[in-house]
Formats: C-alpha cells, structure tokens, sequence
C-alpha cells in the first residue's frame, strides 16, 4: 500500500519545482563567472592602461603668466615660437601639453592648451589652471586668499532637529532606505514575470483537473508561493552582491579608494528580512490569485492588477524625505503598504520597538487571511475557462468561507 504524502510533504514537493523550474545552477554559475571575469578585465585593463606620469611638463608661452609648479604639473616658461614647440611636443616629445593665452576683443583671456593626443589628466590640468586664473582676478581685484575662500563658501551649514528620533548620518540613512526598495522592486518584478508565465501557462495547458485529484488548492498555491519567494529572494540576494561587487570594483580598482561599506546601515539587516519576506508573501499570494483569473494573457485587462503591490514601493519612495510626516507614519503601519514603508522609517529615524512589533504583526495577519483568500481565488480562476471572473465575482469569493483545503 503505497502511503499518500501528507500536506507538508505535497507543499514542498510544489515549492521545489516551482523552484528548480525557474533556477538552474548551471546558469546561476557560468553568469557569475561572467560577472567575475569582467571584473578581472577591467582590473586587468586598468593596470595594463596605466600611462600616468609623475608629472607632466607644461610649455608655456612668454606672455603666459606662470602658474606655479605641483606635484602633478611641472610648468616651464619658454619664448620659443607655436610651431618649433609643435614640433618639439610631435617629433622629440619633449613636452606633455602647450599652454598658449590671447585676448579676445571683450578682453577676456582664452587659453588654448595643445597636447598630442587626448588624455584624461588634461582634465586636471584645466581646474588646476582655473584655480591659477581665480587667484590672479582676485588679486587683480585686491582680494586676499582669505577673502576668495569666503566668497567661494561664504557659509558652512549645519542641521539640526528638534524631532530627536532622526538618526544624524543621513547619508547612511538615505543609502540604506533607497537599497531596501530598489531590492523590494527586484524582487517584485521577478516574482511578477514568473507567475505571470508559470500560472497562465498551467492554465491554458488545463492541467488544472489533474493537479486538483491530487492536491487541494490550498496546497498548490502554499507551493506555488513559497516556491517563488525563494526564487525572488535568491534573485534580491544575488542583487545585493553583485551591487556590492561592482562598488567594490569601482571604489578599488578605479579610484584607488578602500572599499568602505559604512555608508549603509547593517543594523537594519534582520528587520529588512522580515519585513521583505512577509511583503514578498504578501504580494506573492495577491499576484498568483490575479494571474489564475486571467483567461488569455496577451489581452487581459487583469495582468495590469497584478501591478498593484509596486504601489506600496512607489508611495514609499515619494514620501520617504518626509520621515517625520504623518504620510510615512500611516504607511509604515497600514498592512498593505508596511512591508516597505516601515524598513524605510526605520532607516531615517529611531522607531519605539512597540511600534515595529505592531506593524510586523498586523502585517503577519493580513498575510495569514490572504493566504486563505489566494487559494479560494486561485482555485474559482483555474476552474474557469473561456470568460475571466469579474472583480465583483473574485470579491465575493475572497470573502467567502468555502474550504480549499
């Protein structure tokens, strides 16, 4: 007697080939490979191209007034002609740049700087000329370096609230806030895209009576559910260290920097997957329902519903300068939208451990009542076939009591 597998069991085995239908390891590796060597190029480039200088030598022309000598620019005063220091810079290379200055009818200065070819340190040059030619005006002008610095920065300005609870490194703050919603958004999308195509295409293949005989609706979509959130949390992981790793390779091995990761708050981490898992639940389980109504996918009305849960993100994002306002205040504790706004408030400021606790709660129970609800819309949309439900049908059967058990 062969021993039928009980809910859990059924529940995992859906999870898994909702899964492993979408990830392959295979291609999971060979692209992170990809990922890693075209880093390594760029590492390797960058030494390779390496054509810097110590410094540079500048020909300037008799009538130049002579900028002083940096660690970067050597300037050399010389009355030879245009053409013979063409030549030297074409033929003996003797100099790196040619500075040459002429008056304009307005009588402004034009500075005109000749090189053999286009190098990225002549953008150096020009703002260390700028600053040359700033000083002179000023002191045409009777102005000190002091005064210039002041008129330059005339007021240095510091912030400071009265609301005690927002955190002072607003830079961490803001980082931190914006990544946990670009992750939410990737995650969304993905999920969006893979239930759209897994659940429409189990319908129109009608394998929906096969599937009933051995599993209750309740079953299938736990599966179908918990199978994509892994797969969207896998895709948010991935995100988050391929992010890492191109500012690694950017703040490393293009600008010489230590790669410094205090710009975001780590603090937040455990509160950010709690939050993220049971807003991916959430958006999950309204997504799967909305995608097993839709009868033709390449015209439904109904696949534009499925976009309903980026507008928690959305609402988030326009009010998150806000962290004092009362809009980020209700959002953070509105079940459909808390998921999103409620790691965002914590970011910007101090949030009592009472309210966190209160909203993480009341967005457990909203999931748990969806669950229900997603399973009894998902089995009245797989069993419909030729005519979509109407909103008022599916309403009515969110509503509803009926066991999908």
């Amino acid at each position: 007697m062969i021993n039928k597998p009980s809910k859990w069991q059924q529940t995992w085995l859906v999870t898994s080939w909702e899964f492993s239908h979408f990830f392959k390891w295979k291609q999971e590796l060979v692209s992170k490979f990809i990922m890693l060597s075209i880093g390594l190029l760029v590492f390797v480039w960058q030494q390779v191209k390496d054509d810097t200088q110590e410094y540079y030598r500048i020909a300037v022309a008799a009538e130049v007034s002579l900028p002083q000598n940096s660690e970067s620019f050597q300037f050399v005063q010389t009355s030879l002609d245009l053409p013979t220091l063409k030549n030297e810079l074409r033929e003996q290379q003797k100099w790196d740049a040619i500075l040459i200055e002429q008056i304009t009818p307005q009588g402004a200065k034009r500075v005109s700087i000749y090189s053999l070819d286009k190098q990225a340190w002549l953008e150096l040059l020009q703002q260390f000329l700028i600053k040359h030619y700033t000083l002179n005006y000023a002191t045409l002008l009777g102005l000190q370096a002091q005064q210039l610095a002041l008129l330059n920065a005339p007021a240095s300005f510091d912030f400071s609230y009265l609301d005690e609870r927002i955190k002072s490194d607003e830079k961490a703050s803001s980082a931190t806030a914006i990544g946990s919603l670009v992750l939410l958004l990737v995650g969304m999308f993905t999920s969006f895209g893979q239930l759209f195509v897994s659940v429409t295409g189990e319908k129109q293949q009608r394998v929906t009576e096969q599937l009933y005989a051995c599993m209750s609706p309740q079953t299938w979509i736990d599966g179908k559910i918990l199978g994509q959130m892994l797969h969207a949390i896998k895709v948010m992981i991935s995100t988050a260290i391929t992010g890492l790793l191109g500012y690694a390779l950017f703040s490393v091995v293009i600008e010489g920097k230590s790669f410094d990761v205090s710009f975001m708050d780590w603090g937040m981490l455990p509160w950010f997957t709690l939050f993220s898992l049971s807003g991916i639940y959430l958006c999950t389980a309204f997504m799967a329902s909305i995608a097993a109504a839709i009868d033709d996918p390449n015209h439904s009305a109904k696949t534009s519903i499925m976009l309903l849960p980026l507008v928690p993100i959305i609402l988030t994002f326009l009010v998150m300068d806000s962290p004092s306002g009362w809009a980020l205040h209700f959002l953070s504790f509105f079940p459909l939208t808390s998921f999103a706004a409620m790691p965002v408030r914590m970011s910007v400021i101090d949030v009592p451990l009472w309210q966190t606790l209160l909203s993480f709660s009341m967005l457990l129970l909203l999931s748990l009542w969806l669950r229900g609800a997603a399973a009894r819309l998902f089995k009245m949309g797989m069993n419909m076939y030729g005519k979509e439900p109407s909103i008022k049908q599916m309403l009515h059967w969110m509503m509803s009591d009926r066991s999908t058990n």
